[in-house]
């Protein structure tokens, strides 16, 4: 089988959840024996390469073209950012045709393809922009060009694949359609993402995940005075990075804090995805009280490593965690009821021990990466 898979940030660039999901299933099926392409716009570097078996192309328009602005309603947009999906499209479409590729699959998030290629077209909800702002509750605050591009890119999919049953039903919901979907969680490497009961710090909360409004940062921030006033040995650790605004809110909301609270409360930055395992095995304690989620990779990470954690009981949330069960789920907008269940799992080592362990053998029985590549490539199968 032949497939070309579409995506802006497979490694080396700089990469997110989907290009470290793409990156994944990309080798394991080219491991398995087929015939893998990645294309994806490469901003102002034309190349080609192949990576662990994976033909990788980046296309990029001209310099000039970056240099060059127009208006669009009223602000200064580069030539290049309103044509670069056609570029990549007509690029697409050529590798399709002189390399017979079988299927190629795109994702939602920013609508990358203008157009449908000339072969299947599968379309993987990831996440929008566009859903994503419906659940944060700010649904007018996106460009319309790209709810457009985005709408676009999962109505001319000839199959759709949701990484939830939420995002499948929302993705829907917004968009005014009614496209039956495949449910396929992400897969976690549950032998890199495994227990280390050695590592654990005694009161450490961890937060992982980029410090956007939608990930709930802010809310485990508003809870960290119950938090650490109940439990006086504890700290808050964030690992994740933010820029522009995203800085300035993520500072302002810091700055509310009483000194005493302030500096038990620690930001560590973006830190290597390969050493996130030893992170989440040093905490008691993992808290992910995001407003909207597509699935929740860090938080099936740290259910692999048999973190005691406390969750959403929005979107994904409760496809991941069973309330009492392998975790402890909250509405994240009620910040005493976030700072409860945090204590309460640091207050009861026994319980969250349990809960810890079901966690961890629901990862595995869920979302083993081992079973990434035959379940994709089943499906990939079941509509050629």
């Amino acid at each position: 089988m032949k497939i070309c898979f579409i995506c802006n940030e497979y490694p080396p660039m700089p990469a997110n959840g989907i290009g470290i999901f793409v990156q994944t299933l990309a080798e394991q099926l080219a491991a398995q024996g087929e015939e893998v392409w990645v294309a994806g716009y490469g901003r102002r570097n034309p190349s080609r390469f192949t990576q662990n078996g994976v033909r990788v192309e980046w296309v990029a328009l001209p310099d000039i073209l970056h240099r060059n602005f127009i208006r669009v309603n009223g602000y200064r947009v580069p030539l290049a950012a309103l044509i670069r999906r056609q570029y990549l499209s007509l690029h697409v479409n050529r590798l399709v045709r002189s390399q017979k590729i079988d299927l190629v699959e795109s994702h939602d998030f920013h609508g990358p393809l203008a157009g449908k290629p000339p072969c299947k077209l599968i379309v993987r909800l990831h996440g929008s922009v566009t859903v994503y702002r419906a659940g944060e509750g700010r649904p007018t605050e996106i460009d319309p060009r790209d709810k457009a591009a985005e709408r676009r890119q999962v109505a001319m999919a000839d199959h759709l694949v949701a990484v939830s049953r939420h995002i499948g039903a929302a993705t829907n919901s917004v968009f005014g359609l009614q496209r039956p979907f495949e449910v396929i969680y992400n897969g976690i490497d549950t032998r890199l993402f495994s227990p280390n009961p050695a590592l654990a710090e005694q009161g450490r909360i961890l937060f992982a995940g980029n410090l956007l409004f939608r990930k709930g940062y802010a809310f485990l921030l508003q809870a960290a005075p119950l938090i650490l006033q109940a439990c006086p040995n504890a700290v808050i650790d964030f690992i994740g990075g933010a820029g522009g605004s995203h800085q300035a809110a993520v500072n302002a909301e810091h700055a509310r804090l009483p000194d005493a609270i302030r500096a038990r409360v620690r930001f560590l930055g973006p830190v290597a995805h390969a050493n996130m395992p030893e992170q989440y095995n040093r905490c008691a304690v993992y808290a992910f009280p995001s407003l909207t989620e597509a699935f929740g990779l860090t938080c099936a990470e740290a259910m692999a490593c048999a973190r005691p954690i406390v969750a959403t009981n929005r979107a994904s949330g409760p496809e991941l965690i069973q309330d009492g069960v392998t975790g402890l789920l909250v509405d994240p907008t009620h910040v005493e009821d976030l700072a409860q269940a945090v204590v309460r799992l640091l207050a009861d080592p026994q319980f969250a021990h349990a809960t810890s362990q079901r966690a961890r053998n629901f990862a595995l029985r869920h979302f083993s990466v081992e079973d990434l590549g035959p379940r994709n490539l089943a499906f990939y199968r079941s509509i050629l």
